[in-house]
C-alpha cells in the first residue's frame, strides 16, 4: 500500500526538523578561548596568555591571593576578571582622561579587606580613598588624601605601600610645572602618608605628606624587593624621560631642569633618554634568582614596548633590552607568582586599537 500524500508530507516535515536540530549549536556554554603561544626575545622565551579583551584603558592591575584580577579602568571603573569572565565591581564618575588610575591592596587585605584607590572626581581634583571590597562591591569610602592637583595629561596617580608600610603616591605637575616647586602643592611630588592618611612623623618636611618635589608626571612606581628603594618613572618634555630612585626631601628639578642637565644641586636620575621618548608607564620588579640581581621592567607607552631593565649588586644598570613590542602601547605592569601582567593602552585616543583592545595579558619567563 502506498503511503498518502499527507503522511509522506509528514515524514519530510519529521526529517527535516531533525536535520535542523542536528545543525544547531549545543545549548551548553563553552569557554572562551585563550589565546596563548611564545614570544622570543633577546631575554629568553616568554609563554603569553591573552586573559581578557575589550578593556577600557586599564591603568593598574591587582592580582589577588585566589587568582582573581582587579583591574582599574580610566574612563571610570574598578573590574574584576575571573576565569575569563570580566564584571564591574564599582563605576565612578566618567572624566575622560583623568578617571580611575592608581590602586593598591592594604596592608592586612586578606583580614580587613581594605584597598585603595587614586581616581578624579572634579575635572582638575584627584584624590585617594580607602574602601572595603567584598568581592562584589566597594563600601565604607574613607578620603585618605583630598584635593590633590590633577589634569588630563599630568595627574601622576600611582599608589602603593613600602617597605615601611607607609603609602606612596605619585602626583603629577597638573599642567602647571611651577608648582612641582611650589612645597605647599601636592602636585609633582612623590607623597608619603600613613595608612590612615596621617602624616609620618619621619616625613622630610613638617607635617606635610611631601616626600620628594621636583617632579613632571610619574605615571609608574615600584619597590625594589631587596633595599626597599623607591623607584618612579617620570615623563620629560617630548623626550627626556626619566627613571628616578627617590630620596626622602629631595627636588628632582622639574622644571628647571630635566635629565640631570649638568653639575646642579637637583637629583639626578638613574637613567634618562634626550633622544628617544620611552613614555614610561607601569613599572615593577622581577624577583631575583639566587645569584643575581632583580629585574626591572617599565611599560612604555609611545614607545609601544617594555623596557628591561638588570642591575649589579650596586645598583648600577648593566644591561637595557627592548621587549614586548607586540601589542602596541603598554600602560601597566604587575608581577604577581613568577609572572608578569600587562595591560595595553591603545584605545587611549593615542593609539591604534584592534577589535579585541584593550588587553590584560599574562607573560611567563620559559
Amino acid at each position: 500500500m502506498k503511503p498518502s500524500g499527507i503522511a509522506m508530507v509528514k515524514a519530510l516535515g519529521i526529517g527535516l526538523l531533525l536535520i535542523i536540530l542536528m545543525l544547531q549549536p549545543s545549548c551548553e556554554t563553552e569557554e572562551e578561548e585563550i589565546i596563548s603561544g611564545v614570544l622570543t626575545t633577546d631575554t629568553g622565551e616568554y609563554e603569553y596568555e591573552i586573559i581578557a579583551t575589550n578593556l577600557d584603558v586599564p591603568w593598574e592591575i591587582t592580582v589577588l591571593s585566589n587568582n582573581e584580577i582587579l583591574v582599574t579602568e580610566r574612563a571610570g571603573r574598578l573590574s574584576l576578571i575571573e576565569n575569563g569572565n570580566t564584571r564591574t565591581i564599582h563605576e565612578f564618575e566618567d572624566l575622560g582622561e583623568a578617571g580611575v588610575l592608581g590602586m593598591t591592596l592594604g596592608l592586612n587585605f586578606d583580614e580587613d579587606s581594605d584597598i585603595y584607590l587614586f581616581y578624579a572626581y572634579e575635572d582638575s581634583l584627584n584624590r585617594v580613598s580607602r574602601f572595603i571590597f567584598d568581592g562584589d562591591s566597594l563600601n565604607n569610602e574613607e578620603v585618605i588624601l583630598d584635593a590633590i592637583p590633577g589634569h588630563r595629561y599630568h595627574s601622576g596617580g600611582r599608589v602603593q605601600f613600602g617597605h615601611d608600610e607607609k603609602l606612596f603616591i605619585t602626583t603629577g605637575d597638573s599642567d602647571e610645572p611651577d608648582l612641582s616647586q611650589d612645597l605647599d602643592s601636592l602636585a609633582g611630588k612623590v607623597l608619603r602618608v600613613n595608612p590612615d592618611g596621617s602624616i609620618p612623623e619621619d616625613n622630610p618636611f613638617d607635617n606635610s605628606p611631601v616626600f620628594a618635589y621636583g617632579i613632571r608626571n610619574a605615571q609608574g612606581m615600584a619597590m625594589h624587593p631587596e633595599s626597599g628603594e623607591v623607584f618612579i618613572s617620570n615623563h620629560g618634555p617630548t623626550h627626556q624621560d626619566e627613571i628616578n630612585i627617590i630620596l626622602p626631601g629631595r627636588n628632582y628639578g622639574w622644571p628647571i631642569v630635566s635629565c640631570g642637565e649638568g653639575e646642579t644641586d637637583y637629583e639626578d636620575p638613574l637613567i634618562c633618554y634626550e633622544d628617544f621618548t620611552l613614555a614610561p608607564s607601569g613599572m615593577d620588579f622581577f624577583p631575583a634568582d639566587e645569584g643575581s640581581a632583580p629585574a626591572l621592567y617599565v611599560a612604555g607607552l609611545r614607545s609601544e614596548m617594555v623596557k628591561r631593565f638588570t642591575f649589579d649588586e650596586d645598583g648600577s644598570v648593566t644591561g637595557e633590552d627592548d621587549i614586548f613590542q607586540d601589542w602596541g602601547r603598554i600602560r601597566a605592569i604587575t608581577y604577581h607568582q613568577g609572572s608578569l601582567y600587562l595591560s595595553t593602552s591603545n584605545r587611549d585616543g593615542l593609539g591604534n586599537p584592534d577589535a579585541e583592545d584593550d588587553l590584560l595579558i599574562r607573560v611567563t619567563p620559559k
